[in-house]
């Protein structure tokens, strides 16, 4: 799922968008639907900080970084530090130089990055680095399954925000927006949260990609078009 390249989705998708403010019961705004534009925001851009009244825009590098290093530093992924920052750099380009989709969830009370999902659309001829072409090799004839469909590269949630379904909403709502292409995901091969999530929401094991954080081959599922 890590894309250097930050390809585009498919053209008629709208260029960026906020959907809801309204507030939940715990606390947190609605889930927000932002899309990058195309071509991307370009080499100079650095994200609007989370704050009151900031809604429609992409969150920086840094607070990705921070939001899943959290997350991921708890059981059963108990992740290095490392990792966050290597995702957190893949989200920058991405950003930068083509389109995303990201929706996502603020605190109420300071607007403060609560969740977030993002990801871009994936033609395996547009992918030209390393982990794609490793990931290609590993799925063998499985790999077809993926053409056209859209790649979720990161997923992460507050952990203070546990048992309200924030991270579920966030998913789902980012599913919603590409239901009609497909979608597929890496993650570790274990008995985990997130894992269970992702089946809750209609994805399978369609094989297994490069290395995980946890050294291990990832598990590559997959959520066909609705």
């Amino acid at each position: 799922m890590i894309d250097l390249n930050g390809q585009s989705s498919p053209g008629d998708q709208p260029a960026m968008r906020d959907q809801s403010s309204s507030r939940d019961q715990a606390g947190v705004t609605a889930v927000e639907i932002v899309w990058g534009l195309p071509m991307g925001l370009g080499p100079l851009w650095q994200g609007v900080p989370s704050g009151p009244g900031i809604s429609g825009v992409l969150p920086p590098r840094s607070e990705v970084e921070a939001l899943y290093g959290a997350a991921a530093a708890e059981p059963p992924l108990n992740e290095d530090p490392r990792f966050a920052a290597r995702f957190a750099d893949v989200y920058e380009v991405s950003v930068r130089k083509g389109q995303v989709l990201m929706t996502l969830t603020r605190a109420q009370a300071d607007g403060r990055l609560s969740s977030f999902a993002y990801g871009h659309h994936w033609r395996w001829e547009e992918q030209k680095y390393p982990w794609a072409f490793e990931l290609q090799s590993r799925l063998g004839e499985a790999s077809v399954e993926l053409e056209s469909t859209f790649a979720l590269n990161l997923l992460a949630r507050d952990p203070n925000q546990r048992a309200r379904g924030v991270g579920r909403r966030t998913l789902d709502t980012w599913i919603g927006e590409v239901s009609r292409f497909g979608c597929w995901l890496q993650t570790d091969d274990i008995d985990s949260p997130a894992r269970r999530l992702y089946e809750s929401l209609g994805f399978t094991e369609l094989g297994h990609g490069p290395e995980a954080p946890d050294g291990r081959p990832g598990l590559v599922m997959f959520r066909a078009s609705q």
